[in-house]
Formats: C-alpha cells, structure tokens, sequence
C-alpha cells in the first residue's frame, strides 16, 4: 500500500487545497491575539514571582500553539508554571516510567512535594491578581479545582487557560538516566547531532498528575516541531489537516458501537505528534515534503506502516509501544480510513 499512496499525492493536491481553505485556514486577527494572551500572562506571572518566588518569572507555552500545529481558531492555552526547587529526590513508581514520586527536602528531612498545596498557593495568588488589576472584568476568571487536578483553569480574554505545575529536568537530581531512543542518542536522520544533545541536555520535565508526577514531554515537542522544524515545505499544513480529519473522523464513537462517552479523537494529540516525528526520520529531506499532497501522503504511509507492524514507537522513551493496547479491529478501521481518502479523495476531504 505504500508506493499507493505515494502515487496518489499529485491527485490528492487540489482536494486538500480546498479542505485547508474550508476547515483549517487560520482566522484574521489570530497572531495578535496570541500575542496579546502572552502579554497578559507574562504580566501575571511577574506578579505570582514578585509574591512567592517558588514560582519562576516565566511561563512554557506549550501544545499546538506553540509549535504551529493548531489546527483550529486560538480558544484555549497550555501553560507550564516551573517550580523552583534546590534539592529533590525522584523515584520511579513502575518499570514503565509513567508516574513518580517526589520528595522535597524540608528542615532537615524529606517530605512529599504536595502539589495541591501548591496549587492553592497560586490560586490565591492568581486571585489576588484578579482582584487587584482585574476585578470586574468577566472576562479575567480563575476557578480552583480538586486537589487531583493537573491544573489550575484560567479564562483570560474568554479563552481557556491551564497553568499547570512543572518541574524542569527533575532527574538531574536522581542517578538515573532518562532512556532516550536511538534516534536522539546520535542516529537520528533529520536532526543534528548538536539538536540531539540539546534535547538531552533539556531533559525530561514533569507535571503533577494527582498525588504522582509524570513525564512530560512538551517542551521538548514545542523545541523540535515548532523550532527547529519551523519551516519548510508543507509539513505543518498537511499535519493540520490530517489533525482536523482526526478530530472530525477518526473519533472513537464511529470506531465502537453504542459508545456513550464524549466524542473525541482515536489519536489522542501526543500520539499525532509522535506520528509527525516519525514522518520526520522516514522522510527526513527536504524535498520529500515540496508538496502538499507528497506532505500529506508522507503522514498517511507512516500511520499504514504504523498499522501494518501493531506498533508506534514513543519518539523520547526506547522499548514503548504506543499501540500496545490497540485491538487489531482498530487497524482496520484506519487502513480503510486511509483507503477512503485514496479511492475517493474529492467525497472524503469535503
């Protein structure tokens, strides 16, 4: 199926033209107000720093606006809020390396870094902000959620903000090494061996999630995909309509019968962009990705593969399957998604 689709992106060009122009064009007015958004949180957290400088001066954005993948209109923000800690002890909790413990070092002894206390720490902190400089504006609003939540929801400016808690490079403070794959331990095919080291040396930076924290890999996403792969070609472009026709298509309530859950995609955001970076070691010059439609086909002969071999290798952890858990009923699914948007490109991207 492979050199198929290949063959097919001078045909598939004009109808993914069109559904771009139709379903993903960005809306007039977007890049200022992404600029406005980070003005306003910029000035924010100067205030939260200037009050307790447990938390830095500075926020990450991260997500699909951070690294030119947004597929939609800007309603909603990412934001990592570093903690500034001297002195930590990290534990793995499973050989997988999904969730760890970690302890802080208080008055001479170790205790568990409570992240809800933290996270009321800056709730009242955002609030004494809201009151001070925005008291009756509607749309400036913080609402505390329970003490399991990964975030503290913000609206500033109607859009949906999460301030989520994170501890840069927390490893550094333990003896264990985080086991990045082949492709960034100097045998990637499209990054440098100097890029390659600054992800390493970046590390792998943890969020709370619950009473646990877990690795996150989005700063080191927002550096490779909305940095170094900031340009060229049409990688973003292609990316962003096989995003929508995730979003709109490929969701979970077609895949299973009598589904009564919330629709949402079968490729969850970290597994696109696992499948973009891969896209990226298979075709990694530049004039693999001249067109739309070779972009496009690049993305969808990665996800055939993908399904063909029951597996989608996590691009930051060696020896972890993606598709561990996938039922082969739901390769099909895709594989004949794909063949859809092949045999009947004109029906399929309207």
């Amino acid at each position: 199926m492979e050199l198929q689709i290949l063959a097919m992106s001078e045909v598939l060009e004009e109808p993914l033209q069109k559904y771009y122009t139709s379903f993903v064009k960005k809306e007039p007015g977007e890049k200022g107000k992404k600029r406005t958004l980070q003005l306003m949180l910029e000035q924010l957290l100067e205030f939260i720093h200037s009050r307790d400088d447990l938390f830095e001066n500075c926020f990450i954005q991260v997500g699909s606006i951070a690294d030119g993948t947004k597929a939609e209109a800007v309603d909603e923000l990412d934001v990592l809020i570093p903690l500034r800690k001297d002195k930590l002890r990290v534990t793995p909790n499973d050989p997988s390396l999904t969730t760890f413990s970690i302890d802080e070092y208080v008055n001479g002894g170790w205790r568990c870094l409570s992240h809800d206390e933290t996270v009321s720490r800056l709730y009242h902190l955002v609030t004494e902000y809201k009151e001070k400089y925005y008291k009756d504006d509607p749309s400036f609003a913080v609402r505390k959620k329970t003490v399991i939540a990964a975030a503290l929801p913000l609206k500033i400016d109607w859009i949906k903000i999460d301030l989520v808690l994170c501890i840069k490079n927390p490893l550094q403070f333990s003896d264990m090494k985080w086991p990045f794959p082949k492709w960034l331990n100097g045998q990637s095919k499209w990054l440098t061996c100097q890029q390659q080291e600054s992800v390493r040396q970046m590390g792998i930076d943890m969020t709370c999630h619950g009473i646990l924290w877990r690795p996150s890999f989005s700063r080191i996403d927002a550096y490779l995909i909305g940095v170094i792969d900031s340009k060229g070609g049409y990688r973003k472009k292609a990316f962003k309509i096989l995003k929508s026709l995730n979003g709109y298509d490929w969701t979970v309530d077609q895949l299973c019968e009598n589904y009564q859950g919330k629709s949402r995609p079968f490729l969850g955001s970290f597994m696109m962009k696992i499948l973009y970076l891969l896209a990226r070691e298979k075709y990694p010059e530049s004039h693999h990705w001249d067109t739309l439609g070779r972009s496009f086909c690049n993305f969808l002969d990665v996800l055939n593969q993908c399904c063909n071999e029951k597996r989608l290798d996590h691009y930051y952890q060696i020896n972890n399957n993606l598709f561990e858990r996938v039922a082969n009923e739901t390769f099909i699914w895709l594989q004949k998604k794909i063949r859809n948007i092949l045999e009947n490109p004109e029906e399929e991207l309207s």
